[in-house]
């Protein structure tokens, strides 16, 4: 996730995951179905411990590794270990000496004993062959590692290794491909099986057993119920138009007369072999979720899931799960009822009394076949359509949104704040903790709460509404939806004195102790996408409570003028629960069928069809019944393009207006350069009306980018942060050609996004699809409701934290603060959709916090009276993210130039709210189309750029004589100074016309802006240091 803050713990642990896969894979002691889901070891369930595995001659000795290793030329001379961890004696030198050379011959091929150090606890090693050139070549890029079996003292153990094949195997049958412990075959449709890898020779069967239980081994397959011969076979238009990425896997095709069959063999195990000579080659078990889908999506899509009600009020059950051998609901304190299936929907059903409706909970009790557990189990779960919940989300409430008892006073009908286009939008993304926590304005008891919204006079509410009346459009909230990971009875929160030294330990240590039994976390862990979250309502042992309480909460922010954004995750869950209603089909499987996790968390798979389904539905539920104005997407290149289309269509026909949708288009993990499908992502969405967050301003203002660590944070400035103009100690000296390039690239890329970043918006010469950024063209959009242009959000460093590291030390803290204004100030003076993340305008400290997803509510507060930023009164922030960089932090936290006074801050808030009535003055900065903005908007100093300043000119008619926008100017002027000092600027064509300063600025509350002037004599403006100032021509 090339872009995405959060994706640099992702991508650690998604690294982390790799290596353990080859640690895990040779422990001695096998691997669970458990091990298999965290670490794709490729070795399989029943996997030897210790020193077992193909039969040999002699054991290996006790404290011994015997490495086995196979080579598909059968030459093995010179092939040895060179150990340098773990061993008696390490080799030194190259190619290395002493070298375990594979001498002793056995069926698999050859192998070597290697006397160990078990003190290590590991041995780590390669293989390695003498060139006769003093060098040596090495079998596979990569270093192989493998931890010491628990008995290793006292047996010894074996591993298996392959030429060519970086991974370690813990049996000879894993390293001969007859380990059942991967699913690498895949069942696409009712008569259509591929195998990606297989050889054709030989012959296939597919073998099923409904309860479990098969082994494998050359000499065949036990405990199976029978057995399918397959037939070599080509996929369809159809299969390589949806699988492109199997398009050329070997495929085999299920005889006609088996077809009928299928509903009743995938509800059991499948097991698909390679025989030849008489003997299995080759095996594997069988993902399914493409053949769920041949069979089953077409009937059961258009179903109604969870729970409807009838028109006598009784409710009726459904729940999905196809290869289900029995489900039964159960309802709390009543009775447990048979629900019937609908074998051509895979739908199950039942309907229970009236009068639990508003009273009972219940949940349901599945019995299947689950190949990661290999046998058939029961789990009792709760309805993944549940609308509201218990303590916890144990149980699901038979609710009807429609009841009247679930509506606060005055929700039907109440006014939703107009918008005419999504440009107007301005958005605000506030985590529902941090707005009313701190907050001693709000009851005690409502404070972290959705009724802190209804406090129409609190300290946040009063900031809130002078953002509105200033032109803030929605409240964006993180998570609200049901999450898995606080608790909603006994959270408590730590009482942490302010301490005496600005980079104290001791709030950070408190923090780190109760972080998993507080009652803060970002919530991106969903675990039941259409109901409330619990620990955010009064009561969430009633369900109805936190559904009436949400409600109130966004009538609030509506009566206060403010649309509401919720913040959706569908490409994760926590956990993978869904998995226990309907194994191995709703998450991303990879090529050993193990549900991937680049996200950090099981990626979920909408690209099928009842994933999608889930998507959409739970979607509408918060359109319909709760009036959300717009969505935002995690990690939304993980999401088919296709299926955000449909979201799109869905939500706004729920809600019977059009919604806004973005999210973060990042493109990264398995599903990269749309390797399964076309993605969500930033490159696939022009001209889809969906936004997308845009990296290349962020990073340009900022400098740097999302995972740079140690100096890089203090080297590498940005556009708003000093490069060239104010070098930093880093960076000392005068500007160099090489820095001067790089501000003058960021001013470009600035002035992209400022044209709404459109890939066919032509800037000095050059469409915005030839800029480059990373490697990937600048610009991509087609309309500008397709790019949200933000300096700082929830992610990472805020931005007032990030840009500290940036500026040089002896930058006063008046000059910080106004560096702030000129990078939102170029957020929200541009085309396309303006971001601010909550606090930015009050100069926001996390105490360099880079990912506060679980620091408490010490680490994400805001002081909405702008008396404190709380900078150096936090202390260091919790070392689990952060200790690497607190020798950074030490030096800054005790700087007197870098915490702001009141002042600042006050003057911060109120210069963002009068660019925010710039902004709402006309739609000259709306403007609604990729042509209005390609024919009204342009920059006079993009040819000849001048180190730290921007100008943009939008026309108030374009060439052809057009209107653009609402044409309430002649033309408005925006100057972006970002550097130290003023500028005076002649733009062409402006001699001896009328134009004055933009009369928000002119009245409003920034001192130093109101110096800006124009000579109309020369046609040139002047633009004081560190200011953003607009001009109009009336």
């Amino acid at each position: 996730m090339q872009a995405s803050y959060r994706s640099g713990w992702r991508r650690t642990l998604s690294v982390f995951a790799c290596l353990a896969s080859v640690w895990l894979t040779a422990c001695g002691g096998g691997s669970s179905s458990e091990d298999d889901e965290a670490g794709g070891s490729p070795a399989g369930p029943g996997s030897p411990g210790g020193g077992d595995g193909a039969p040999v001659v002699v054991a290996p000795a006790a404290a011994t590794l015997r490495i086995h290793y196979q080579r598909q030329d059968g030459d093995y001379s010179g092939w040895g270990v060179y150990a340098w961890t773990g061993v008696k004696q390490k080799s030194e030198g190259w190619p290395g000496e002493p070298r375990h050379l594979f001498a002793t011959t056995n069926d698999y091929g050859r192998y070597v004993d290697v006397p160990l150090d078990i003190a290590a606890g590991k041995i780590e090693f390669l293989l390695n062959k003498p060139n006769g050139a003093g060098g040596a070549d090495k079998d596979g890029d990569c270093d192989r590692s493998v931890a010491f079996a628990q008995d290793i003292a006292t047996r010894g153990q074996q591993v298996w290794l392959k030429q060519g094949d970086c991974a370690v195997y813990a049996d000879a049958n894993a390293a001969s491909g007859l380990s059942l412990g991967t699913a690498k075959a895949l069942w696409l449709a009712r008569g259509t099986l591929v195998w990606p890898g297989a050889a054709l020779s030989g012959s296939f069967r597919l073998h099923h057993a409904a309860a479990g239980g098969m082994q494998v081994s050359a000499q065949g397959v036990s405990g199976a119920d029978g057995s399918i011969e397959l037939a070599p076979a080509s996929l369809s238009e159809a299969l390589r138009t949806r699988f492109g990425h199997l398009a050329d896997a070997p495929a085999f095709a299920l005889p006609a007369g088996v077809h009928s069959q299928v509903p009743s063999l995938l509800k059991g195990q499948l097991v698909l072999t390679r025989e030849q000579d008489g003997k299995v080659v080759g095996a594997t078990q069988v993902q399914i979720q493409g053949v769920l889908d041949d069979v089953y999506a077409a009937t059961a899509a258009p179903q109604v899931l969870g729970v409807s009600f009838a028109g006598d009020g009784a409710p009726t059950f459904r729940l999905w799960a196809p290869t289900a051998w029995e489900v039964t609901l159960k309802v709390q304190g009543g009775p447990t009822l048979a629900m019937q299936p609908d074998p051509a929907s895979g739908v199950w059903q039942a309907t229970g009394d009236k009068a639990w409706t508003g009273n009972a909970y219940y949940t349901y009790a599945v019995t299947v076949y689950s190949r990661t557990e290999g046998a058939v189990v029961t789990h009792e779960v709760t309805d993944p359509y549940a609308v509201t919940l218990n303590t916890n989300g144990q149980a699901a409430l038979v609710a009807d949104l429609a009841a009247p008892e679930l509506k606060p006073a005055g929700w039907d009908g109440h006014a939703v704040p107009p918008l005419d286009a999504p440009e107007d939008s301005v958005l605000y993304e506030l985590h529902m903790r941090d707005f009313s926590v701190n907050d001693p304005s709000v009851p005690a008891a409502d404070r972290g709460k959705y009724k802190a919204f209804a406090a129409s006079g609190s300290q946040g509410m009063t900031h809130l509404k002078a953002l509105a009346g200033a032109g803030l459009t929605h409240v964006h909230l993180l998570p609200v939806f049901d999450v898995n990971t606080v608790k909603e009875d006994g959270c408590s929160t730590p009482q942490i004195a302010t301490p005496t030294s600005p980079v104290s330990e001791a709030p950070q240590k408190t923090v780190t102790a109760t972080k998993e039994t507080d009652c803060f976390n970002w919530g991106y862990d969903p675990r039941h996408y259409a109901a409330p979250e619990g620990s955010y309502a009064s009561d969430a042992a009633d369900g109805r409570v936190r559904v009436r309480e949400f409600r109130q909460m966004v009538k609030s922010l509506h009566d206060a003028g403010l649309r509401v954004v919720m913040d959706v995750v569908y490409n994760h869950t926590s956990g993978n629960f869904l998995d226990k209603i309907v194994p191995g089909y709703y998450y991303r499987l990879n090529t050993d069928g193990v549900i991937e996790r680049s996200t950090c968390c099981d990626n979920t798979a909408p690209e099928f069809a009842m994933m999608e389904k889930l998507m959409l539905d739970t979607l509408q539920v918060w359109a319909r019944h709760y009036a959300i104005d717009g969505f935002r997407f995690d990690i939304m290149g993980h999401l088919p393009k296709r299926s955000m289309l449909k979201a799109k269509a869905a939500a706004d026909a729920a809600a019977g207006r059009s919604l806004y949708y973005y999210g973060e288009a990042w493109n990264f993990g398995e599903v990269v350069n749309d390797r399964l499908f076309v993605q969500a992502r930033q490159a696939q969405l022009a001209g889809s009306g969906i936004g997308s967050f845009s990296d290349r301003i962020r990073d340009s203002l900022r400098g740097g980018g999302p995972f740079d660590v140690g100096v890089d944070m203090m080297k590498h400035q940005g556009y708003a942060t000093g490069l060239c103009y104010a070098n930093n100690e880093l960076n000392e000296g005068s500007c160099t050609a090489a820095q001067r390039a790089a501000l003058q690239a960021q001013q470009q890329l600035i002035r992209l996004g400022m044209a709404g970043n459109l890939r066919d918006y032509v800037l000095n010469g050059k469409p915005g699809s030839e800029y480059d950024y990373g490697g990937q063209p600048a610009g991509y959009t087609d309309d500008p409701q397709e790019v949200i242009n933000y300096a700082g959000v929830h992610d990472g460093e805020t931005l007032f934290d990030i840009s500290q590291y940036k500026h040089p030390l002896a930058t006063p803290a008046a000059e910080r603060a106004r560096a702030q204004v000129v990078a939102l100030g170029a957020v929200l003076m541009g085309q396309g959709v303006p971001f601010l993340h909550a606090g930015d305008e009050l100069l926001r400290s996390k105490s360099f916090d880079r990912d506060s997803y679980n620091s408490g509510d010490w680490f994400n507060r805001i002081d909405w009276t702008a008396s404190t930023n709380y900078f150096g009164e936090m202390g260091l922030p919790p070392a689990e993210k952060n200790e690497e960089g607190w020798a950074l932090m030490q030096p800054l936290l005790a700087n007197a130039n870098v915490k702001p006074t009141t002042a600042q801050i006050a003057a911060t808030r109120d210069a963002v709210k009068d660019l925010l009535r710039v902004r709402k003055d006309t739609t000259l900065f709306r403007l609604r189309t990729g042509a209005e903005v390609k024919g009204c908007v342009s920059f006079p100093d993009a040819a000849e750029q001048k180190d730290g300043l921007i100008v943009m000119r939008i026309a108030g008619r374009r060439g052809d004589g057009g209107a653009c926008g609402d044409a309430k100017y002649r033309s408005v002027l925006v100057f972006v100074n970002a550097a130290g000092g003023s500028y005076t600027y002649a733009v062409p064509g402006y001699a001896g016309k009328t134009v004055q300063l933009h009369p928000v600025l002119a009245s409003g509350s920034d001192a130093r802006v109101k110096t800006a002037a124009f000579n109309a004599a020369g046609g040139t403006f002047t633009v004081p240091a560190r200011t953003v100032a607009v001009f109009v021509e009336p």
